[in-house]
């Protein structure tokens, strides 16, 4: 089985989707049989967080995460934007990891493929 890592480094919800791109691809690599590690850096760690809500008019990002960890996908989040941002550990979706960059380089060791948005 192929391992993909995927890092995102983008808060959801900005101009070019590209957390909502990442997370997408996610859901298509699993459904393709791959093993699939998503590690959350700087403001995207919000996606960790419950309660984030859509704007208007998109597509929720948070929800679709909820679905594919259900389904297998590993979720980590960066212990550095955690504590920038005030969020922690209890505060974060159940399933979703505290990460570091020693965890996310293991990650990435191991990975056949990285992937980052």
């Amino acid at each position: 089985m192929k391992t993909l890592t995927i890092v995102i480094q983008e808060a959801p919800y900005r101009p070019g989707n590209r957390a909502w791109n990442a997370v997408r691809f996610a859901g298509a690599a699993l459904a393709e049989d791959m093993e699939v590690r998503l590690h959350l850096l700087e403001e995207s760690v919000s996606l960790a967080r419950p309660g984030l809500e859509a704007p208007e008019g998109t597509d929720d990002v948070q929800a679709l995460l909820v679905e594919l960890m259900e389904c297998g996908l590993r979720v980590r989040a960066c212990g550095r934007a955690l504590d920038t941002l005030g969020i922690g550990d209890a505060d974060l979706l159940a399933g979703v990891e505290r990460g570091s960059m020693k965890a996310l380089a293991a990650w990435v060791k191991d990975s056949d493929h990285v992937m980052v948005f």
